[in-house]
């Protein structure tokens, strides 16, 4: 066989000088083809080492009962229980489960999403997309997809999301409480639904509590582990430092604790610091790190049960799944 040129199933029809239906109809099992015919068939394909193309089943079935799942890098741990969370209800209703990392660029996105253009996967969860939110919608409105995590602010898709506002408001009407005045936020400027309304929390807060919103306590930066370092350098130059800190991650938040130790302080005594995601490392890091946990293995049930909905019915009501969020004490918040 010429390794150089992949055959079709025409071109396998041609050779067993039959019909495509017929070759169509060898290939899935129906056992009304006639033995001479179906030998030669399997002939042509033995001979040519042709492998059935997956859109040949799904053109039949319709079916290709698999979803493709898109995460935006692999890095970061906290997709693992999502997924996980996705897979054991994939497994219970039959489906398989594909994961395509986009590495943050849209070429590379579109071209996984074609996947479901094309047949190859019968829906989509996407934890965070770069498209604008009028190409989610156009695709959303023909065929299965659903967002978590980060669905795009202004797209009608069904979702699933934690309280990111409420979270943040609750944390920061905490810290006040317990007497801190100076409270500032180290957020991002990229995941712009979570960042949004977790910065709304933190606003509200301070003004339902009559404290003067500071424009020099919130910095926006990126999830590394040095900005959220940087970031807290940057505010411990300012004449009026913080006595709290409010990260929008938790690797925001690891970063912010190395620098206040670094300085010679204490976090949880001299500066308090808190995160979010409740990432297998907050816990395990010393001193352990206080964080707003999200649940992740129910978010990738409610993924999957939401594009479950769509597989079944396209036209199916659009939900806007809203799941609790737990605030975890540790020692980097200890008084």
């Amino acid at each position: 066989m010429n390794w150089g040129n992949i055959l079709t199933i025409k071109d396998i029809a041609r050779l067993a000088e039959t019909s495509v239906a017929t070759v169509s109809r060898v290939l899935n099992g129906d056992p009304k083809v006639a033995p001479s015919t179906r030998e030669k068939v399997l002939a042509a394909v033995k001979e040519n080492n042709y492998v059935l193309n997956v859109n040949s089943r799904t053109m039949r079935t319709k079916k290709s009962q698999k979803i493709l799942v898109l995460i935006p890098t692999i890095v970061n741990s906290f997709y693992s229980k999502i997924l996980q969370g996705i897979e054991a209800r994939a497994e219970e209703n039959g489906y398989d489960v594909l994961i395509a990392i986009s590495n943050l660029e849209e070429a590379r996105e579109q071209k996984y999403l074609d996947m479901l253009r094309t047949k190859q996967v019968d829906g989509v969860i996407s934890l965070f997309s770069l498209l604008p939110v009028d190409d989610i919608n156009q695709l959303a409105s023909k065929y299965p997809f659903v967002q978590a995590c980060e669905p795009l602010i202004g797209s009608h898709t069904s979702s699933v999301t934690v309280d990111n506002r409420q979270a943040i408001y609750d944390v920061t009407s905490e810290f006040i409480k317990n007497g801190h005045k100076r409270i500032a936020m180290i957020s991002g400027d990229y995941y712009k639904y979570s960042e949004l309304n977790r910065e709304r929390g933190y606003r509200d807060a301070l003004e339902d509590h009559q404290i003067p919103y500071d424009s020099s306590l919130i910095i926006k930066t990126f999830y590394r582990y040095h900005d959220g370092s940087n970031a807290l350098k940057q505010l411990l130059t300012l004449k009026n430092p913080p006595t709290a800190v409010i990260c929008v991650s938790d690797s925001l938040a690891i970063g912010a604790v190395n620098e206040v130790i670094a300085q010679g302080k204490t976090p949880g005594k001299d500066i308090a610091i808190i995160g979010f995601d409740n990432t297998s490392i907050t816990s395990n890091f010393v001193p352990s790190i206080s964080t707003i946990a999200q649940p992740r293995f129910d978010l990738g049930i409610n993924a999957f049960d939401l594009l479950l909905e769509k597989l079944v019915s396209l036209d199916s009501q659009i939900k806007k799944v809203i799941l609790p969020y737990e605030i975890i004490h540790r020692q980097s918040t200890k008084r």
